[in-house]
């Protein structure tokens, strides 16, 4: 699903790697866990959007905005790209 908006508690956010695709692009990515009165589900923050983690930190109320949402053997990854905005809207 492409276009989602969401809002999410962190629960949990890794430090920034490097990862190549099967093509042998380098992507940055931050990869982390939230969670909404729905569920769990994974959080990917690739690229340039990293930067809008900036005071973000575990424990967060955060607005995610124009999100993708891919499930790869049956998790839910929501997906922070280059179209895609977070807002911090508490703690």
């Amino acid at each position: 699903m492409e276009g989602v908006d969401l809002k999410v508690r962190i629960l949990t956010l890794k430090e920034p790697r490097r990862v190549k695709t099967a093509r042998g692009l380098e992507h940055l990515l931050v990869e982390g866990e939230v969670e909404d009165e729905t569920g769990r589900a994974l959080l990917n923050v690739w690229n340039e959007s990293i930067n809008q983690l900036e005071g973000v930190t575990e424990g967060s109320l955060v607005e995610l905005r124009n999100c993708f949402i891919t499930s790869f053997q049956g998790v839910i990854h929501i997906n922070v790209g280059r179209e895609s905005e977070i807002r911090l809207v508490g703690r």
